[in-house]
């Protein structure tokens, strides 16, 4: 999908929030034998094994703290819309319900309207994103505070056969593209899925559709891409798959896939954020943030524009 030139979004304040402990590979409990079920020799250079973070907390607080620095950008520090997107909510209704509470009081969101995103896993935050898109494009938003945050309930689960799992959160708001303030353009999302390659495990097809999608729309090709943002899974799956993709070796953002690992949905915008704090965004270029589980893939091309 694509927004109308009068309704295009826009993408500004995006944080981030990480769990208060770091927790180096070797130290996470049962490490040991979660790798040697997996058939993982003790390669972390190869693996991209570094140190993951814990929070101490909850994954409401770190998404209440991201949202707050996020929030910060906003004139009224306020939103009409939030979309939260986290595989971290608990079953219970009433749980729900108490947990939603605890952070929209602690933000003064009681009377924005929150939507949930929970099913897509690791592609959340980019099926969050495109949701936001459509809403301003149709005139149903004006300003959404996006957030994704999740937790690893069992720290013996933190690794696993595709990534180290670290707690953490990640926020932006999403707004008119007239809006001044300095931030990245939203040029065109796309998604695709298939539950029928659960088995398949990640998959280059999915990435290459999506790619067409996009780049149909926008009128590019993979060769105009800068960077990709892709999601934090061990070096070797990521260069593998997206590489099958067609993309570059140096295309690919990997630094923080060993320093701070996987952070479930939110990798593709906290990478983003650290690219651009370490000044790795040319001027004008073009960036993909994509995610992708078994059966899906979701995508966002961005541009970054200055202030007016």
């Amino acid at each position: 999908m694509v927004s109308s030139p009068g309704r295009q979004a826009k993408m500004v304040a995006p944080h981030y929030v990480l769990g208060e402990q770091t927790v180096p590979y070797d130290q996470i409990p049962g490490w040991q034998q979660r790798a040697a079920a997996f058939s993982m020799p003790e390669l972390p250079g190869v693996w991209g094994w570094g140190a993951v973070r814990e929070t101490t907390t909850s994954f409401v607080q770190l998404a209440v703290e991201s949202a707050a620095k996020t929030l910060a950008a906003s004139p009224d520090r306020t939103a009409d819309t939030v979309i939260f997107c986290s595989s971290s909510l608990p079953a219970d209704a009433d749980e729900q319900t108490r947990l939603l509470c605890t952070f929209a009081d602690a933000l003064q969101l009681n009377q924005a309207e929150i939507i949930g995103v929970t099913l897509g896993r690791c592609t959340n935050l980019l099926k969050g994103l495109r949701l936001a898109q459509a809403r301003i494009a149709s005139g149903q938003s004006a300003e959404i505070l996006l957030i994704a945050s999740d937790y690893m309930a069992d720290p013996q689960k933190r690794l696993e056969n595709f990534a180290l799992f670290s707690d953490g959160a990640a926020s932006c708001l999403i707004t008119h593209s007239n809006d001044p303030r300095p931030g990245f353009d939203i040029l065109a999302s796309a998604e695709k899925q298939d539950l029928t390659t659960l088995t398949e495990g990640l998959s280059a097809a999915l990435a290459k559709a999506v790619n067409q999608q996009l780049f149909s729309a926008t009128q590019m090709d993979i060769t105009d891409i800068s960077r990709l943002f892709h999601t934090n899974v061990y070096l070797p799956l990521c260069n593998l798959k997206e590489r099958q993709a067609g993309y570059r070796a140096e295309q690919l953002f990997t630094d923080n896939i060993a320093r701070i690992g996987h952070c479930f949905s939110a990798d593709p915008l906290i990478n983003l954020i650290d690219a651009d704090a370490a000044a790795q965004l040319p001027a004008r270029g073009i960036f993909q943030l994509a995610a992708s589980i078994p059966g899906a893939r979701a995508s966002v091309l961005l541009q970054k524009r200055k202030e007016k």
